[in-house]
């Protein structure tokens, strides 16, 4: 039997009454650590879609502008600008699930009436989120796979921002993405740490799905791009700052030491994608199916692409592959129909 005295202070570490603050954190002990960071992220998101202002700490949520904002009218409008920019079904139940449990905790902590929690259920997905494959996200348009051209381009918007540091991280974020493959969750998880000499070359180390492990190799071309950041993060001083690779910062331009969320890589990448003028829609994935098309075009094999991917399966890497392949049914249709100069008289 629990111990009533351990669940009370249980539930004062979930409510700080003379602060008015949750810690969502605390409250997240029983989820798994996936499913903790992603709660986190989405909460994250909506403090500052909606209520305005950045959620640094999770542990400190306050509770009365929270409640003030969530409505189901609120909650179904913030869904639909996340599927409006390609966001799956599946990404937006996890927002959805998201608060409606921030808003059962403050229920259950008596910081709510129960009618909150019960409204919320009732918020539906929006029709137009994207069905997308294994978890990926896509753009309105389906996958994509970029050109040597087309990356080019997307790099060169991304210098034409005003804010410098910015500029700086952005082209960081999407080069290793294009040239390393990484995932949004990876991306926004790696640390400057996870960068090392090894043998004279650089190796870094990426934590992927289910917290596994790999190393993939870094061109010296990957280096030279992450330089300025890290010189802008430092000030200049030698050596790799430490913490997060990809951080906030403000309109002033200021660095600030947090990281930045998956949502927060999506809005970065839609938005540069934006600036280049380019037809179509392109989404963080799509820079990962880049990576891939343009290491097969180089000559690399399918091992070498699956181990860059961080995929346990080679017949994960197969799927992402096979649209790349060349299908030569229709030449051989169009070559037999064609026999015999057929079109000589056309």
């Amino acid at each position: 039997m629990a111990d009533p005295n351990s669940l009370t202070n249980f539930s004062q570490n979930i409510i700080s009454h003379d602060s008015g603050l949750f810690n969502l954190v605390v409250a997240l002990a029983g989820k798994s650590p996936e499913t903790q960071r992603k709660y986190i992220e989405w909460i994250r998101n909506f403090h500052e879609d909606v209520i305005g202002t950045d959620l640094n700490d999770p542990t400190r949520i306050p509770i009365p502008p929270f409640l003030s904002a969530i409505t189901p009218a609120t909650v179904e409008a913030w869904l639909g600008q996340y599927a409006a920019q390609g966001h799956s079904r599946s990404g937006l139940g996890q927002a959805r699930a998201a608060v409606v449990f921030v808003t059962r905790m403050l229920v259950l902590s008596k910081q709510a009436p129960s009618s909150m929690w019960h409204d919320l259920k009732l918020v539906s997905l929006p029709d137009n989120a994207a069905t997308a494959a294994y978890g990926e996200s896509v753009g309105r348009n389906g996958p994509r796979w970029l050109s040597p051209e087309e990356v080019r381009a997307l790099m060169n918007s991304i210098k034409t921002q005003k804010n410098q540091h910015r500029a700086k991280r952005d082209a960081v974020l999407v080069w290793l993405m294009v040239t390393l493959g990484l995932r949004r969750d990876e991306l926004a998880n790696l640390e400057w740490e996870n960068l090392t000499r090894r043998g004279g070359k650089w190796v870094i180390r990426i934590r992927g799905k289910r917290n596994k492990w790999r190393a993939v190799d870094v061109p010296k071309e990957t280096i030279l791009v992450m330089q300025p950041w890290a010189n802008a993060i430092t000030d200049g001083t030698q050596g790799l700052p430490p913490g997060r690779v990809l951080r906030r910062v403000h309109r002033t331009g200021k660095i600030s030491k947090s990281g930045i969320t998956g949502n927060a890589i999506w809005r970065i990448v839609t938005d540069a994608w934006a600036r280049s003028k380019m037809l179509g829609d392109l989404a963080p994935h799509d820079l990962r199916r880049t990576a891939a098309a343009i290491a097969l075009e180089a000559g690399a094999n399918e091992r070498e692409i699956q181990q860059m991917l961080g995929h346990s399966s080679i017949e994960t890497t197969h799927r992402y592959l096979a649209p790349l392949r060349e299908n030569t049914a229709t030449y051989r249709i169009a070559e037999l129909l064609t026999q015999d100069n057929f079109f000589a008289d056309l």
